[in-house]
């Protein structure tokens, strides 16, 4: 099945087809007849396929050391050895002793041959001795130290699950081929950063050195798994039916709690997809993430960059830019409308003419003026620029929401068990009472958004007055305006982070408390403690992280950190769509009661 995904991949790079190759086995044991049967399911053809074993090739007609299975195998052929067998081959898969093979056979195979020597620890061929011999080939082993590992890791667990979730009576052929098929459409997909680091790589793009999957890719789980199960469905021998949108939600829950949390954002997301302008277009993450978008259909990406350079990366990258836009600033016709517009909002902030047009050509500048003017619905940036240079661009042209001053950055924070929402962690250095409260309401709103009833503690160093200080003081005063303004919000506050994330502390010793269950929002006092907080959980703690989510902000933006993941764009993607639709639920209910 592993190998099977692998040789078509092979083929399908040197333009040949499994209907039309040679293929030579060496070695005719179990996992030689069994491959073989398979490749006869993906394709091969029986007349062109030739066994070779310690006596030779297995040929119609040869008497010595043979069996009902190897009669199964044997064809019409003058080939005696497996030398003889090679010639002309284009395809060798070795299944048998170390040093079964020889440069000087390899050499007399077909043009960019595809050279799969499994036998383990040590190949048929070692993969230097068989790039000497063969530049132009395509090279597998079954070891993790050389590309193209073909190791059984990569389908049995995977296989098994979607075999067992749909309590198929049977793992038939069916079944092996949509393993096969998956894993051979899956190398084809932009790897994700934690794969290409986990190898020590700095790139990894399906080609001869990459045709299947890497053992260590979660993905696979989501690949193979519901493929399987599929494929039990509809051959029949699935007990247990189950809707497939469902089951690949189930099996990316099953791979941390920030995968299901986000799931729910993305769901929401495709239901009405919007327009997201990346700034930093020629980044090829943001490349990267801009066709993760479309593929998932999530968004409706815009790149901002020079138009040669962002497809010259794309091709670069093996992907395609199909549904994405791509705007040159430079070569824009909306760069004096810009222009004006960042003149007319920042003419009295000391802003002239000559320098609102320096100004447009940042590209944080154009994408803001684009969310503003309703060019585009969010924005996202950060990747190359530090969090204060990022923000200002959004601060002064977007502006945060109307009868508030305060933006803020939230972190989703995930482990095992819990979902909790830290703020402020990007922006407010040492917010007042009044900001902390606003902080507060906001986050609560985004906990909303991915279906999470809130429940906030305010943090501090004291409990409920404990110690009376002027910090702790300006806490309990925030506590105070929040219950003024958002009567229905569960809060309380201060306290520390301790009691507010154990049960039996809150209500064992401070039975008044109002959360009464542990808290999923926290509030951080200052900038220092919710920065600090967030990476000492994400170190210590190994929790998955999602942000930072910029709140407040009139139209939403969205700012990276520098080192960011392809990942974490495309999950903060999904937000600001989220974040869109909503507003634009907001102005079409109002227009709606206007009218």
């Amino acid at each position: 099945i592993i190998s099977g995904a692998a040789v078509l991949n092979a083929l399908e790079l040197v333009g040949k087809r499994i209907e039309d190759v040679k293929i030579v086995f060496s070695g005719a044991g179990a996992a030689a007849v069994a491959t073989a049967r398979f490749y006869r399911s993906l394709g091969a053809r029986p007349d062109r396929m030739l066994f070779c074993d310690r006596a030779g090739v297995i040929y119609a007609g040869r008497t010595e050391h043979m069996n009902e299975v190897k009669k199964e195998f044997a064809v019409e052929t003058d080939a005696r050895t497996l030398a003889d067998a090679m010639v002309g081959a284009d395809v060798f898969i070795g299944l048998s002793t170390a040093g079964a093979v020889t440069q000087d056979m390899l050499k007399t195979m077909t043009e960019n041959p595809v050279v799969m020597a499994l036998a383990n620890p040590d190949p048929e061929i070692t993969y230097e001795e068989a790039i000497e011999a063969r530049p132009d080939a395509i090279v597998a082993t079954g070891r993790s130290d050389y590309p193209n590992q073909v190791n059984n890791v990569l389908g049995f667990p995977f296989i098994f699950r979607g075999a067992l979730d749909v309590r198929a009576t049977q793992i038939n052929e069916p079944m092996k081929t949509a393993a096969s098929y998956a894993l051979a459409a899956l190398a084809k997909e932009d790897v994700p950063d934690s794969v290409v680091k986990a190898y020590g790589q700095e790139a990894i793009h399906f080609g001869k050195d990459y045709l299947i999957p890497k053992p260590l890719d979660p993905r696979v789980l989501l690949w193979v798994a519901p493929a399987v199960a599929k494929a039990a469905m509809e051959s029949g021998v699935a007990r247990t039916p189950v809707d497939l949108d469902q089951y690949r939600a189930q099996l990316e829950a099953r791979l941390g709690k920030s995968r299901e949390v986000m799931r729910i954002m993305i769901n929401k997301a495709r239901a009405n997809p919007k327009r997201l302008v990346l700034s930093e277009g020629e980044h090829h993450k943001m490349i990267r993430a801009a066709a993760q978008m479309v593929d998932d259909g999530i968004a409706q990406p815009i790149l901002l960059g020079r138009e040669e350079v962002i497809r010259g990366k794309a091709a670069e990258l093996q992907i395609h830019l199909d549904g994405v836009q791509v705007v040159d600033p430079a070569a824009s016709n909306q760069c004096e409308r810009y222009a004006e517009r960042i003149y007319e909002l920042r003419c009295r902030k000391g802003v002239t003419r000559t320098e609102a047009n320096e100004l447009i050509t940042n590209p944080n500048y154009y994408a803001a003026v684009m969310v503003d003017l309703g060019d585009s619905d969010a924005m996202i940036s950060g990747l190359s620029f530090h969090y204060p240079e990022a923000l200002r661009p959004p601060l002064q042209i977007i502006r945060t929401r109307n009868g508030s001053n305060v933006a803020a950055g939230v972190y989703l924070v995930t482990t095992r068990q819990r979902v909790v929402f830290f703020a402020d962690t990007t922006v407010n250095v040492e917010p007042d009472a009044e900001t902390l409260a606003e902080i507060t309401i906001l986050t609560a709103r985004l906990a909303r958004d991915f279906d999470v009833e809130p429940r906030v503690a305010l943090l501090s160093f004291s409990n409920f007055g404990s110690a009376r200080q002027a910090r702790s003081e300006g806490i309990r005063r925030a506590v105070e305006i929040i219950r003024q303004r958002e009567p229905g919000l569960i809060v309380d506050g201060e306290m520390q982070a301790s009691t507010a994330l154990n049960e039996e502390i809150l209500n064992g010793t401070y039975p008044f408390n109002r959360l009464h269950k542990e808290a999923n929002v926290l509030i951080f006092p200052n900038l220092e403690a919710g920065n600090i907080g967030y990476k000492l959980v994400q170190r210590l703690a190994n929790a998955e992280v999602i942000g930072p989510i910029l709140v407040g902000m009139r139209k939403p933006v969205y700012i990276m950190q520098r080192g960011d993941e392809v990942k974490d764009i495309v999950n903060l993607g999904a937000i600001a769509v989220v974040e869109a639709q909503k507003r634009q639920n907001a102005e079409d209910s109002g227009a709606g009661r206007g009218g």
